[in-house]
């Protein structure tokens, strides 16, 4: 078993203008099957168009604004929504509102999130 708390592991910002934070809350380290980490998503922020390498994507939305755009469909999602983002789907997050926006996410298998453990100290 593994235990950890948010805010006791290091932070690593996005390496682009207004890109999210993200905490490493469940490591790739510790299993081969799944991962997880925090985001927090900057008033006018987000990550561009992108896919999740051979990792599917749970996300939770906690609170704060985010627009998902999937090809030409957005969504603008409300905190309790959760999203399924499967293998090879190329999605854009945004956040349009005037708060940090904050979510979960789980990866499996967990390489995308080995990807966030290389991105510089937040």
């Amino acid at each position: 078993m593994h235990l950890t708390r948010i805010g006791t592991t290091p932070r690593r910002r996005a390496p682009l203008p207004g890109g999210p934070s993200m905490e490493v809350l469940v490591a790739a380290e510790m299993s081969d099957k799944i991962a997880m980490v925090q985001v927090w998503i900057p008033p006018g922020g987000g990550l561009p168009e992108h896919d999740h390498g051979p990792s599917e994507i749970v996300l939770v939305h906690i609170s704060g604004s985010i627009d998902l755009r999937q090809g030409d469909q957005q969504h603008s999602l409300a905190p309790g929504a959760v999203a399924h983002i499967a293998t090879g789907e190329r999605v854009s997050l945004t956040n349009p509102g005037t708060e940090t926006a904050v979510m979960m996410i789980v990866a499996s298998p967990p390489e995308f999130v080995a990807r966030i453990a290389s991105w510089p100290a937040a």
